[in-house]
């Protein structure tokens, strides 16, 4: 069974195919996106939640999580409150390369909904206003909006969030992302899905992109069924399961621990030869932990990460877990 929608627009931006990567902090740089766009399955991918007034300040990390290497399409969300500085930090990213701007009103982090961004945007409706408009006037290229459905279950139950939709409507914005959990909610308990469904019933001039509680393939599926959104962005997901977009494409695909093993070299490869060691060292014994849960010995292999200080021995290991993933297999 394929995907239920094949692509959609974005203003101009084709999205093809209907999945897109979400933006997670810390995880989808761009060693991170590479992989899994070379995995396959990948119709938008988004940068890591940029700081607008990090950026402002042209703040040197900042301006590498815009970098990219030839992405097609390809987004970068800003997390801001202050109007005039999204609006310049918006016309950096289009100047960067980027085919959309995403504004970030979902994320539940007290570090950054405590200055005012993030899902805390929810709480002022006017400058939230005044903060879309600012973007939308600064640039050319489309300016989307990622949102949670409220900040607490009193500002959902009341509905506000179709406020929100008609306010981005009437200022130009051109597609939006529903997580439909509450900033109280953070990530537990399950996202409301008919929310969802309701945002798509309002008959927008945008599309609607579902998120939210989508780790395996059918469930990409069941979403599109039961809501109607025009595309499904996943992240926490593919944090466990890098092939997870491609099979929700061709639900057939059996990954074995080989190709496991394979996704993880070349994650391991891609983020050493990105930057310095010690900074690629961190972030492969994260993300190696996640990609090699149920792997045969997986468990063995995790508790050597984190004693490896050495690339090399990170690949040997790597490669061993292979030798004895193949081991299991034909026991």
């Amino acid at each position: 069974m394929a995907f239920p929608f094949d692509s959609f627009f974005i203003g101009p931006v084709e999205v093809k195919p209907a999945l897109v990567l979400a933006p997670l902090h810390e995880i989808t740089d761009l060693p991170f996106r590479r992989m899994i766009r070379e995995i396959g399955g990948l119709g938008l991918t988004v940068s890591e939640m940029i700081s607008a007034e990090a950026l402002w300040r042209q703040a040197r990390k900042a301006k590498e999580m815009m970098a990219s290497e030839g992405e097609r399409p390809f987004a970068m969300q800003l997390a801001g409150y202050i109007p005039e500085h999204l609006a310049e930090c918006t016309r950096m990213c289009e100047e960067a390369g980027a085919d959309l701007v995403d504004l970030n009103m979902g994320c539940p982090a007290s570090n950054v909904t405590s200055g005012g961004a993030g899902s805390a945007l929810l709480r002022d409706f006017r400058l939230a206003e005044r903060c879309v408009q600012a973007m939308v006037k600064a640039v050319k290229i489309p300016v989307t909006v990622k949102m949670r459905v409220g900040w607490d279950a009193a500002q959902k139950e009341r509905g506000e969030y179709q406020d929100f939709l008609r306010m981005f409507e009437a200022c130009g914005v051109q597609a939006v992302t529903i997580h439909p959990r509450t900033r109280v909610q953070q990530y537990l308990g399950h996202s409301d899905w008919s929310l969802i469904a309701r945002a798509v019933e309002m008959g927008l001039s945008f599309p609607i992109i579902g998120n939210g509680d989508v780790n395996r393939p059918e469930e990409a599926h069941q979403m599109v069924r039961e809501t109607g959104c025009a595309g499904v962005m996943i992240g926490r997901g593919a944090m466990y399961n890098p092939f997870l977009f491609k099979q929700i494409l061709d639900p057939d695909l059996e990954v074995s621990p080989d190709m496991r093993i394979d996704a993880t070299l070349r994650f391991f490869r891609l983020t050493l030869e990105a930057g310095d060691e010690r900074a690629a060292l961190h972030k492969i014994k994260k993300i190696g932990a996640w990609f090699t849960k149920g792997l045969p010995g997986g468990a063995k292999f995790r508790h050597r990460l984190n004693e490896r200080n050495d690339p090399e021995e990170l690949i040997q290991d790597i490669e061993a877990l292979r030798l004895e993933a193949r081991h299991a297999h034909e026991e």
